[in-house]
């Protein structure tokens, strides 16, 4: 009984990746190599394990993608200050958190990705609604019907999958993709 499970697991996994448009995800990964390449700053936000993916990113990418001797890239998630996050959720609503931090700190073309497995968690949306007027560039990664956020997006990364699991495994690989993408060669 489990092992049917993991093996029907796994055989949805690779169907996923086996139908993976590699030209979008290959746009992305070179408009996240621009922003850096430009200097310009990454922000990453997310709920939930869609949250832990946006950690993750900013983490893999601020500390693989430079060599030693270059400039570190400028990114960070919205996810990462608790503090932060609590106090803007009880004072400006939670639905504010991410919008109101790009507030402080984005500027015009600056790169915002956004994950959600759902597509229409309201704190991404308001992110990407803020990102967009304020003209920074618009990266999504969504699952299920891809909902509002992936109408936002500038370019948009979407497995379309229902299953909570297989959503954030595939956006997984999106993010390490995008990581492994954009890294320098060792020497």
């Amino acid at each position: 009984m489990i092992q049917d499970k993991v093996r029907s697991y796994h055989e949805m996994f690779l169907r996923l990746l086996s139908g993976i448009d590699l030209a979008v995800l290959s746009r992305a990964a070179m408009m996240v190599q621009h922003a850096y390449t430009e200097d310009r700053q990454i922000f990453t936000a997310g709920n939930g394990g869609s949250a832990s993916l946006a950690l993750h990113l900013a983490a893999d990418f601020g500390k693989n993608v430079a060599g030693p001797e270059d400039r570190q890239p400028r990114i960070q998630s919205l996810c990462a200050n608790s503090s932060t996050i609590t106090a803007l959720g009880n004072d400006c609503g939670f639905e504010n958190i991410f919008a109101f931090q790009l507030r402080n700190f984005m500027n015009p073309k600056d790169l915002v990705i956004l994950i959600s497995s759902s597509g229409n968690s309201p704190n991404v949306i308001k992110a990407a609604e803020y990102a967009r007027t304020g003209g920074a560039q618009v990266l999504t990664m969504t699952g299920f019907g891809g909902g509002r956020l992936k109408e936002l997006a500038d370019v948009s990364l979407h497995i379309p999958c229902d299953i909570y699991e297989l959503v954030e495994d595939v956006h997984s690989f999106f993010c390490h993709a995008i990581v492994h993408t954009c890294k320098r060669p060792r020497p």
